[in-house]
């Protein structure tokens, strides 16, 4: 799976150089009108209620909303049927999904459907995604309120737990000390291999859903100058004091992660969302 971990640099200079208008007016755009959030029952399904903390497995379809539409569906961004069997599965109620999603997927039955009205806060919020040429999608542009089709196909019980809040700092849950007399710390390049969940505080390890990892024997491990912008700065930070060989479980807040901004898979289907704690296990392999 590619790596989350590396910033976009050039994203960046596109906000710099935007900002030096050398001189000229910028002319804002308009401030896009926000429906409210509805939900419409379409059928009724039956069996086991979907509840946070399950492991739910549904169909997708998503359209950008238009007012002018009777149905309020424009052009469709996104759907379900582009991934192997034509579902998505997902933990539900736990931060895994968008907003919108988790609030109109929980207390769903299988067989049930629903079509719903997301406000832009309750989907893609300020970030925006460019248009899939392949599929033939449009972009999504920042603030955009969207409209979704949803059926549930299966819901698995999970085994519920008071939710845990993330810690407001990068914190260590676990840790296997290595060996020798080098530790990590700030501007040595190590590497390393991790995998990284998205922040589950109903789970006793507080792992959720799997975003990312470089374990596999044809990965290669990642490199990192420990406290450059090449990662997030709570996985520098975590590493601190490791030496090789060892592994240690962090939780990174989303302040130290990827604050407000979504992280996409190459579908374009929603990895990290906005605001999400991280969890990363970590394994130093090599000090310089």
């Amino acid at each position: 799976m590619k790596a989350m971990l590396q910033f976009i640099a050039a994203a960046v200079c596109v906000v710099v150089l935007t900002a030096c208008g050398g001189g000229k007016k910028v002319t804002e755009a308009a401030a896009i009108v926000q429906p409210d959030y509805k939900l419409t029952t379409v059928a009724t399904g039956s069996g086991t209620v979907a509840a946070a903390g399950d492991l739910i497995t549904f169909k997708f379809t998503g359209y950008l909303y238009d007012s002018t539409k009777s149905d309020f569906k424009g052009s469709l961004v996104e759907t379900s049927a582009d991934f192997s069997g034509g579902t998505y599965t997902a933990t539900v109620g736990v931060g895994a999904l968008l907003t919108g999603w988790d609030r109109s997927l929980l207390g769903m039955q299988p067989g049930g459907k629903v079509t719903v009205i997301l406000p832009a806060a309750y989907a893609y919020g300020s970030s925006s995604r460019d248009a899939d040429k392949t599929k033939g999608y449009p972009a999504i542009p920042a603030n955009s309120p969207m409209v979704y089709d949803f059926e549930m196909v299966n819901v698995t019980k999970g085994v519920y737990i008071v939710s845990t809040p993330a810690p407001s700092t990068t914190t260590t849950l676990s840790e296997t000390v290595g060996t020798g007399d080098a530790v990590v710390a700030n501007g040595n390049t190590v590497t390393v291999r991790y995998t990284g969940w998205l922040y589950d505080g109903t789970r006793t390890n507080r792992k959720g859903t799997q975003f990312d990892t470089n374990t596999a024997s044809t990965d290669t491990a990642l490199s990192v100058v420990v406290g450059s912008s090449s990662v997030v700065t709570g996985f520098s930070t975590g590493m601190i004091g490791m030496k090789v060989g060892g592994t240690r479980t962090i939780v990174i807040p989303a302040s130290e992660a990827y604050g407000t901004t979504v992280k996409y898979d190459s579908s374009g289907v929603v990895l990290i969302p906005a605001n999400s704690a991280l969890v990363f296990d970590i394994t130093v392999e090599t000090i310089k």
